[in-house]
């Protein structure tokens, strides 16, 4: 090979190069996988669907963080959060679960918050004005993330606290 041959494969073998390490380090962008002890981020109130009474949403939210919270702990922990947040009169159903190994953390989206007055889980009712609201599950088996999956969440607000309906973690 000539020297000028050699000299007009530089720039391409460095464009090569620098397309290989963009690639490279957007590939290791996407595949970081957050702990579940990442802060909350908080929701801003002009996500929340005007007509969602904000005592309403801070409930929600209140409850979400918590059971959010638990997802960095023991699978223990967790349960007993989950516990307190389900609806007193549905909390029986948590007894029919098999025992939990993971714990999850769900990442809601609050725009998409709605009522649902017709919806009735299928062991009982839930109190309270009931809520709809579409979430992204991520499955921990200790720090690793195990597994995703999408699911609406259905709350009751009532009295001022929003309850869940019973959720089996495997």
């Amino acid at each position: 090979m000539t020297a000028e041959a050699e000299r007009s494969l530089r720039p391409s073998r460095l464009k090569w190069l620098a397309t290989g390490m963009l690639v490279a380090s957007a590939v290791a962008a996407c595949t970081v996988n957050p702990s579940p002890e990442s802060p909350i981020v908080p929701t801003a109130a002009a996500e929340i669907p005007a007509d969602i009474p904000s005592g309403d949403a801070q409930q929600i939210q209140q409850s979400m963080n918590r059971l959010n919270a638990a997802a960095a702990g023991a699978v223990s922990d967790q349960q007993q959060v989950l516990h307190a947040l389900v609806d007193p009169g549905l909390s029986a159903a948590l007894d029919q679960c098999p025992p939990a190994t993971t714990t999850l953390r769900f990442e809601p989206v609050y725009a998409g918050l709605r009522p649902s007055p017709g919806w009735t889980p299928s062991g009982g009712e839930l109190s309270g004005t009931v809520y709809a609201l579409p979430s992204l599950i991520r499955i921990y088996t200790g720090d690793r993330i195990t597994g995703t999956d999408l699911t609406t969440l259905h709350f009751g607000v009532n009295s001022g606290e929003a309850f869940l309906t019973p959720l089996c973690i495997g």
